[in-house]
């Protein structure tokens, strides 16, 4: 689960990965004849969905050995009413596993466990997206009853309770959107499947910039999606999207943070470890498959490979996620 794994933090490789990419590899959509109607997103009230999410990382990091993370989620999604602009849902978590070798497997197991059987009940947007939580209150109850058993469930090891209570805690300070963000991390990743407007031959851009995790500017990106097959008489669909990096950015933000940590600490960061800094080759694939039926995202496999040489060494990782939604009996 990406969005787990970034709450774990990212070690100073994976930063200097995500600061310094230099690419993306682009690849050509299959196009598909025939005419193709949009469902909208309208699951019945009362229905419940059962949705299941399997993440899967491998780094290849020479001379130290190989790492590898699997992290598999088991949620249920109910659809409670259906309102003017939306619906109002009821989101649970019935299992969380993580497992692997990666530092932080194990604070991520004992931190997230705790989400296990909270009910989070939330309003959505027209396509599905979860925009706020409206049991906030009941929910920070929750969660601050179990911050301590867990925290107390690893005192064997004080820093693991710290970092699993600061994790916790800063749950407790949310607003109810990014408690929505936070809390329902599937549901957010389905709807962009829905309700995308999207018609055959037609490509969509968005800008998606996130900061940089050191400073020293913006970390520029686009999503370019398309529809790349339809079956308008079965009500199928697969949108692909894809993220394409800005590289003349990313690498003035390497810049910035070479010159930054200089003066932060230029007893310690030689202009050699610098220049080495700026030379960090970088390539990154991104592909998302969001499969769709009558307006309701199904399936979705996303798969990504990071590529970094720098003084002949090469580190590379690959993460696969798929998340597959089944009805459940009522």
């Amino acid at each position: 689960m990406n969005g787990v794994a970034a709450r774990m933090g990212v070690s100073i490789r994976h930063l200097l990965i995500m600061v310094a990419v230099s690419g993306a590899a682009t690849t050509a959509a299959f196009a598909q004849s025939g005419p193709w109607t949009e469902r909208p997103y309208n699951p019945p009230v009362g229905s419940k969905w059962s949705i299941v999410s399997v993440s899967e990382a491998e780094e290849v990091r020479p001379p130290n050995g190989n790492r590898n993370q699997q992290v598999r989620t088991v949620s249920e999604l109910t659809i409670d009413e259906k309102l003017a602009d939306g619906f109002r849902v009821s989101f649970v978590t019935r299992d969380l596993q993580i497992t692997g070798n990666t530092p932080g497997a194990e604070i991520g197991a004992a931190a997230f466990g705790a989400i296990k059987g909270i009910v989070v009940r939330a309003r959505t947007d027209a396509s599905g997206k979860p925009v706020s939580v409206e049991n906030l209150s009941e929910v920070k109850g929750v969660l601050k009853n179990v911050v301590d058993r867990v925290v107390d469930s690893v005192k064997g090891n004080p820093q693991v309770a710290a970092v699993v209570r600061q994790m916790l805690e800063g749950m407790l300070v949310a607003d109810d959107k990014a408690t929505a963000q936070a809390l329902m991390e599937d549901p957010v990743a389905l709807s962009a499947g829905q309700g995308t407007g999207l018609k055959p031959g037609t490509v969509k851009r968005e800008a998606d910039n996130l900061p940089s995790p050191l400073g020293g500017g913006i970390l520029k990106s686009t999503l370019v999606t398309q529809l790349t097959k339809w079956d308008d008489k079965a009500g199928t669909a697969r949108v692909t999207r894809q993220r394409e990096m800005d590289p003349d950015a990313l690498k003035g933000v390497v810049v910035e943070i070479a010159r930054k940590l200089s003066a932060a600490a230029s007893d310690k960061v030689t202009p050699e470890m610098i220049e080495m800094m700026k030379k960090v080759s970088m390539e990154i694939t991104s592909t998302t498959h969001y499969d769709t039926r009558d307006g309701m995202t199904m399936a979705i496999e996303d798969s990504s490979t990071t590529t970094a040489s720098v003084t002949g060494i090469t580190f590379k990782k690959f993460e696969k996620k798929t998340v597959t939604v089944t009805p459940m009996p009522k």
